[in-house]
């Protein structure tokens, strides 16, 4: 009888222990679930993107309703050259979780966004994709000093933007096909920039242009873009889309702070930004950003 009673004792503790060991055991998948929000507008997959362009990426998360445990965390990161940064890290006490952020990278990059969801057991869910950021725009390279005189100036009118060469009456001859633009101070235009085809040129005797066989037709167009915005301007610029409509072969009535964009024979797109014209009006120092 003694020996039935701790027979009965220890099957009942080995139905406990078992009851106890198949609770989460017999449950194939007991981790929460996390997935990306898809749809329009979406990013959810990899990309490769440009610098300062925006993504928007959004997360569904919920607990696992066989283990009942709650979501605990919620963790949002990207990663790049193996430093990871927290976009978002929050605490949880809840079945369920919905966010959406908007992303840009300021610089190019290779980066891994990963967002990671916890339950109260530890238990966790993840999902990632990757990120490539290029540079927006083309490469630009800026000339400052740039110091261009007028028709009796020593200095050289003549200019060629993209290897920022300055060129005499003499030395433009030689060179026609480089010259981009002229620099002149006008009875009329006053301080003008002037394609080597502009018909205004060739009332300046000393230039001699009728004489030329190539005379490039640069464009331009007068801006609202200020001194500082041109400043600002990096490596790479996205120039906006230069409407041959709006533009002529000269620029007229320039001050100190205009910014003028233009676009060469060759199809090169610049801005150039006037510095100073040494209150003479024949001498003109400028700053020019021009596609590498």
């Amino acid at each position: 009888m003694k020996i039935n009673r701790v027979l009965i004792v220890l099957l009942m503790m080995a139905g406990v222990s078992l009851s106890s060991c198949n609770k989460d055991d017999d449950i194939i998948n007991p981790e929460p679930s996390l997935s990306f929000k898809g749809g329009a507008g979406y990013t959810s997959t990899d990309v490769t993107i440009t610098t300062g362009e925006s993504i928007l990426v959004g997360f569904n998360a919920a607990y696992n309703q066989e283990t009942n445990e709650k979501l605990k965390n919620f963790k949002l990161t990207v990663t790049s050259n193996n430093i990871a940064q927290t976009l978002i890290d929050s605490a949880l006490n809840t079945e369920v979780f919905s966010t959406d952020i908007t992303i840009s990278f300021p610089d190019p990059a290779s980066a891994l966004l990963q967002a990671v969801v916890t339950d109260d057991a530890g238990r966790t869910a993840s999902v990632s994709f990757n990120i490539v950021v290029e540079n927006a725009g083309v490469k630009v390279v800026k000339y400052t000093e740039v110091e261009l005189g007028s028709w009796n100036d020593e200095i050289g009118s003549f200019y060629n933007a993209q290897e920022n060469t300055i060129y005499n009456v003499t030395e433009a001859a030689a060179n026609q096909a480089k010259v981009d633009l002229v620099f002149y101070k006008g009875e009329t235009n006053l301080n003008t920039l002037a394609a080597p085809a502009d018909e205004s040129l060739e009332r300046i005797l000393t230039f001699d242009i009728n004489s030329w066989t190539t005379r490039n037709a640069t464009m331009f167009i007068g801006t609202e873009m200020t001194a500082e915005e041109f400043d600002a301007i990096g490596e790479y610029y996205e120039f906006p889309e230069f409407v041959e409509a709006d533009a002529d072969t000269k620029i007229v009535d320039m001050v100190n702070g205009d910014v003028v964009f233009f676009k060469t024979e060759a199809d090169a797109l610049g801005y150039i930004k006037v510095v100073d014209l040494y209150s003479r009006g024949d001498l003109g120092k400028f700053e020019v950003i021009v596609m590498e």
